[in-house]
């Protein structure tokens, strides 16, 4: 796949602009979660690794998956998977996300809870940028995080070495 131009988790509320409300945006998004003030010490900066589709329809119309490989806090469970599912309003772009965790070890009380608006960065690629709550831990923060697919609006167009390809939605078999 070609490369994204865009640093990976770079974000910047000034140069962005609202993106198009009735576009289906798909793919990997990268960013992180960061901890609130005076959190710093007892919270750490999370990465964001996120395969997540927003469409705007009945909800869930925000849904994904994800996982944590260096989680030590959980005994036997190195790497934890989790759950993303949320609403998206394209009437003012807000995002509202319910991280879950697919683990019996953790508590189903052990949610978090991120709400943000969706906007299309200065590269072009969608971004969302809010808050971040886990109430179960008393923990919150800051969360950025932007689409880095080349293939970032479904069913327009696929990058693969460095030749542009439209799918006609057809599948052939080899």
């Amino acid at each position: 796949m070609a490369s994204s131009s865009a640093a990976a988790g770079s974000s910047s509320s000034s140069s962005t602009k609202p993106v198009d409300a009735k576009a289906h945006y798909s793919g990997l998004w990268i960013g992180e979660a960061q901890p609130a003030p005076g959190q710093e010490g007892d919270v750490p900066v999370n990465p964001i690794k996120w395969a997540l589709s927003i469409c705007p329809g009945p909800y869930p119309s925000i849904f994904g998956a994800g996982f944590f490989d260096d989680a030590a806090d959980v005994p036997n469970a190195p790497v934890l998977f989790y759950v993303l599912k949320g609403e998206y309003d394209p009437a003012d772009r807000s995002v509202k996300i319910t991280k879950t965790y697919e683990n019996r070890n953790i508590p189903e009380a052990l949610k978090v809870e991120y709400a943000g608006k969706l906007q299309e960065g200065a590269d072009g690629q969608p971004a969302m940028t809010g808050t971040w709550t886990n109430a179960a831990e008393g923990t919150s923060g800051f969360f950025a995080a932007a689409s880095r697919s080349d293939f970032w609006r479904v069913g327009v167009t696929f990058h693969v070495e460095e030749k542009l390809w439209a799918w006609d939605g057809s599948v052939k078999s080899q």
